[in-house]
This record gives structure tokens, sequence and C-alpha cells, in this order.
């Protein structure tokens, strides 16, 4: 791999293998870099994205100038600690909540709830997070609808990241939902991921110079017009120009698909690109697939998990507890990928040119017929 000059932007999709984690690695021009979520190799544990930009020979703690948590969930956060740690120089952005002191007093009810094995990682990370920026003496950074994040001028180039989400309406909405948790939380086993729905996830907004970028998280297209993609596309007032990338939102899922997305945020022969979810219910669907690979120019994927064909060793009694209450249990193999995607600041008509790497792979009209037969 090979680090972009100053002029080249880049966005690089990290996947891992179907539902473990998803991180996206950018580069705005002139060594400004921004990392949006994080996630982890579950074997060695070692940060996806710090080892990409290793493998780059980018100078992490100065060079990462921004990391954005985009929303709680699992396979979007683990990690990130060790990249906010790691990366020195860097702000830290999620998701907006104007009741802070609510929002810090169900985080540390949850961390408290560790020791009983009841919490879960979002949490951990999250505090972990906190601790950082305490020590630093730094701030998060809040994301909420049509606010800049980011922005780098050299010159006539210039290049901006914005959030597009949350609306106010879901910000006021989970203040509410916190002081609800709070009062619910006690003895009862809850945890805070699940009361947290996919309206909340930022999506994200690049300008880079002459090129338009959406990064769509998992936000999903609600009945509510004052939430999700809706909100978007009825009062948004910074999208400027249709979209030539697209990370499609909620790993393919239906959920995250409206028309008007596509006629009014996306380029005719776009480039697009998906995170699979193979935990429970499989996403995309092969009609969902199907669908948006007819949607775009190319449509791009990082790997499913694959089931491994030698099982792990496991003592006797293990074995024994496997076979009597799931016989049919595998093995899933983890399976990575990444799609990097650049393109030039300052050439007049450029495409962009797609590298993948690992399991990446083009979802093509072959793919989709061998899904369906």
């Amino acid at each position: 791999m090979n680090k972009p000059s100053e002029e080249i932007a880049e966005v690089s999709l990290i996947g891992t293998g179907g539902g473990y984690g998803e991180s996206i690695v950018i580069h705005m021009g002139f060594n400004n870099w921004i990392v949006v979520d994080s996630c982890i190799d579950p074997y060695t544990k070692n940060n996806l994205p710090i080892e990409y930009l290793e493998n780059l020979g980018v100078q992490i703690e100065e060079d990462v100038k921004l990391i954005i948590c985009t929303h709680w969930h699992d396979d979007h956060i683990q990690g990130i600690s060790k990249l906010l740690e790691r990366s020195s120089n860097a702000k830290f952005c999620m998701g907006h909540v104007s009741d802070r002191k609510k929002f810090l007093q169900l985080l540390m009810l949850d961390y408290k709830k560790v020791e009983s094995q009841s919490s879960i990682s979002s949490t951990l990370e999250l505090n972990k997070c906190l601790k950082i920026l305490r020590s630093r003496n730094n701030q998060i950074s809040r994301a909420f609808q049509d606010r800049t994040l980011k922005k780098v001028q050299r010159g006539n180039i210039a290049s901006e990241i914005l959030s597009l989400s949350p609306s106010d309406y879901v910000i006021n909405e989970f203040d509410n939902e916190i002081f609800t948790m709070i009062n619910d939380y006690g003895s009862n086993n809850r945890k805070i991921l699940y009361q947290s729905p996919n309206d909340k996830s930022v999506a994200l907004y690049l300008k880079l110079n002459k090129h338009r970028v959406l990064l769509g998280s998992d936000l999903e297209v609600s009945e509510n017009r004052e939430k999700g993609w809706i909100n978007i596309l009825d009062n948004s007032q910074v999208i400027d120009n249709k979209c030539s990338l697209f990370k499609i939102p909620h790993h393919g899922s239906i959920n995250g698909y409206d028309p008007r997305i596509w006629d009014e945020l996306i380029c005719d022969k776009s480039i697009s690109k998906l995170t699979p979810w193979n935990r429970g219910n499989k996403l995309p669907t092969n009609e969902m697939l199907s669908f948006y690979q007819s949607c775009n120019n190319r449509l791009f994927m990082t790997p499913m998990q694959k089931k491994s064909n030698s099982p792990k060793k496991r003592n006797k009694s293990l074995k024994k507890a496997i076979y009597k209450f799931n016989p049919t249990l595998t093995e899933i193999k983890y399976n990575r990928g990444i799609i990097r995607s650049r393109v030039s600041l300052i050439e007049e008509n450029p495409n962009w040119h797609i590298d993948l790497y690992d399991a990446a792979f083009e979802v093509t009209n072959e793919y989709i017929e061998n899904l369906n037969n």
C-alpha cells in the first residue's frame, strides 16, 4: 500500500466479515486524515484502522485530525479508544446530546455493571474515550444536522466534512429517553445499545473540492418525517450537489433505502460500497443486493463471514455441551476486506480509482446470478 499525495483524496472502507465491524478512513488532502468508527481483528484484537494507516506510512499521532463515532453499536465502536489514545492530535466527535449530565450519568450506571457482565463493550469504549479526553483537557465535538466537523483549505482546493444527522427532533427524543432509562435502569439487566435505534446515527457528507461523498452509517428511513433520511431530504441546507461515491447505509438493508436518496443525492454513474451483516438476519438480502447493484455504475462489498472447515479445538466437556444443545454448531471464520477509493482534488474531470484488498470484491451480474441459482 502507498500513501496518497497531498492532492489526492481517499475514502477507504474496512469491513470485517459480516458482523465484526466496520471503519472508514478518509484523507481530505494535505495530510489531514479522519477515521469514522472503528473495528478490530477478533483474534489478535489489533485495531484495523490503525493497522491500515500504519501500512500507508501515515503519522497517526500528528496527521489524524478527527475521529467520528457515528453511533454506539458494537460493530462501529470496537477499539475506538485505542485509536483515540494513539491519535494524540485528534478531536473526538459523536452525535449530539443536549443533556450532557444525564448522558454521563447513564454511561456510569452501565459501566458499573461490567463486573456482573451485564454491560456491553460500547459502554466500555465510550468510558475509555472520556477518560482520554479528560486527561487531555479536551471536549467531545458534537455532530448534528448541517454542522461542519472539519474543513481543509489550501489555495483554491477546499475539503469539508459535514454531519447530516441527528436532527433536532431526534436529539430531544434521546434526552427524554435517557431520563426514562435512568429511572428504569436499577437492577434490570438493561443495555444502552438496544434503546438507541439507528435513527441516532451520524450520516456524513464530504465535499472533496469538486467531488461529493455520502456516508450513510446505519441511518434508517423513518415514518416520522423529522427523523432519519426523510428529514435530511426535506430539510438539509448544506447538500449542494449529487454524490459520486456512496457508502450504503445499514448493511444494504431495505430500511436504509428510499428512492429519493438515489434520485436527489446520488449521481447516475455512482460508485457504492457496503459492508454485509450475517449475525442473525442476513444483510443485505439477495433481493436488495441485486437491487443496489442495478442502481449503481459499480458496487463493491466487503466479505461475508465464512464457515471454517476445521473446527476450533475444545475440551471434552464443552464438546459434549455443544453436541447436546446445538450439534449443528459450526465455526465462523474471520474474514475482512478493504475497498479503497481515491480521486484527484485538482483535475477537472477525474474518476474514482478503486483498489480492493483482502477479500473485498465487486458485485457483478455474474455474482448476482450465482446467488439466485
